[in-house]
């Protein structure tokens, strides 16, 4: 098969808090198999109005940073290769404040549309504690373990993970599953789209930093957790898109 083809029948889906957040984890992950077929989507809670306002010469309101926010996750998306983004609507720093079978539900109708074959979303805290990520992560945690039970496909969860020693790097204040990666994409031939796409995140000073520390990295790879397999299990993506 044509490896642009290879998972034609394949679905993606990747559920966060805020633009960006999609990027920062899993960029490469989602420009490598949308390259290679899979249908790729992410769903993203809030527009990020609560965001730095400008890097460099771009100085934006804080009124026009939402609508900014979200013409550059569409430019990041289209990057990528990935289906135009779905936005729940919430407000930044709120997404705690609704209830999670609310969320849930919202996440389990998409869910049901889209008919992913991997979801990959926040593990317990969130990778960097954010109230918002935590909130999303308890909502398509439920969202998923609803649908896994009403599918008879082969359905894989996993978490945004990095090594303890990165985490220590970034001063992420994280232990447990998001410390203990057991799935990993090599990134070396998508590097340059991630850093590009954190490079259109303009508004963003977290964006422009993560890109920074990309350009003078010399190794580079994502990597996720994917819960309840053996603890010494190492997993490729490829793996779980497979039949």
């Amino acid at each position: 098969m044509n490896n642009a083809n290879r998972y034609i029948d394949k679905s993606i889906l990747g559920i966060f808090a805020h633009p960006d957040d999609e990027t920062s984890s899993a960029g490469c992950t989602f420009t490598k198999f949308a390259q290679m077929g899979a249908n790729v989507t992410v769903i993203t809670a809030t527009r990020g109005e609560l965001g730095t306002l400008g890097t460099g010469d771009l100085s934006v309101s804080r009124k026009e940073l939402p609508a900014v926010r979200e013409r550059e996750l569409s430019k990041v998306l289209s990057l990528f290769g990935a289906n135009p983004p779905i936005l729940l609507g919430y407000k930044d720093q709120e997404v705690e404040l609704e209830k999670t079978e609310v969320i849930s539900g919202r996440l389990r109708d998409h869910m049901e549309l889209i008919q992913p074959d991997v979801v990959i979303t926040f593990g317990p805290q969130g990778i960097s504690r954010h109230s918002d990520h935590i909130a999303i992560h308890r909502a398509a945690l439920s969202a998923f373990n609803s649908y896994e039970q009403d599918t008879d496909k082969k359905v894989s969860l996993l978490y945004v993970a990095i090594p303890e020693l990165v985490a220590k790097e970034f001063d992420l204040d994280i232990d447990g599953p998001e410390t203990q990666p057991n799935v990993f994409v090599s990134t070396h031939e998508y590097i340059d789209v991630k850093v590009k796409a954190l490079r259109t995140y303009r508004s963003q000073e977290d964006a422009q930093e993560f890109a920074e520390w990309l350009e003078n990295s010399s190794e580079y790879y994502e990597s996720f957790k994917i819960v309840d397999v053996d603890e010494d299990a190492v997993i490729t993506f490829e793996n779980l898109l497979e039949d």
